[in-house]
């Protein structure tokens, strides 16, 4: 795991406010350790991407993680805003069957197509920390732990989640 990895077990006061992310390998490690503190301190959640493919959804780790949130969360929520949830099930089954039980703490938005440009890869667990990449190509991009960068980030998902529609239903209706 990269030195730079957010440290789970450590005191806030003790870890840097940002670091940077180099790689794809990099924000998935974020992405796990991110989990790991969701799962210790639930909080909402807000994850965002045009088509999830690089997020580690649904390796067995993370599922944990998801669980663990989800069991202690009590209302707490999963917001998710995508540019398209073609290929979840696909690329992350077992998060999408563990969607379906929890679908009632799970929000899935679809921006709209002008606005599926701007949906950019970030994940928010309250306002603890957030990851955020800004070259999607080679996944380089920022963690934080600073609050007001946190809520900046989710402001600008929160303009594009007021535009967008429901997406990904929990169950597959049909005969």
């Amino acid at each position: 795991m990269n030195a730079d990895v957010v440290p789970v077990n450590r005191v806030r006061d003790e870890v840097p406010e940002t670091g940077r992310i180099g790689s794809w390998k990099e924000a998935e490690d974020q992405f796990r350790a991110a989990m790991a503190v969701a799962a210790a301190h639930p909080v909402d959640v807000w994850l965002a991407d045009a088509e999830f493919a690089h997020w580690p959804l649904g390796e067995r780790a993370v599922m944990e993680a998801w669980h663990q949130w989800a069991v202690a969360g009590g209302r707490k929520r999963l917001t998710m805003l995508g540019g398209r949830y073609d290929d979840m099930a696909r690329r992350h089954p077992r998060w999408v069957a563990w969607r379906a039980t929890w679908s009632h703490r799970i929000v899935c938005r679809e921006a709209p197509d002008g606005l599926r440009d701007e949906v950019r890869p970030v994940l928010i667990v309250g306002d603890d920390l957030a990851l955020r990449i800004q070259d999607a190509l080679h996944g380089t991009g920022l963690w934080t732990r600073d609050i007001a960068r946190i809520r900046e980030w989710r402001a600008e998902l929160d303009v594009i989640l007021q535009r967008s529609s429901e997406a990904l239903p929990p169950t597959t209706l049909g005969l």
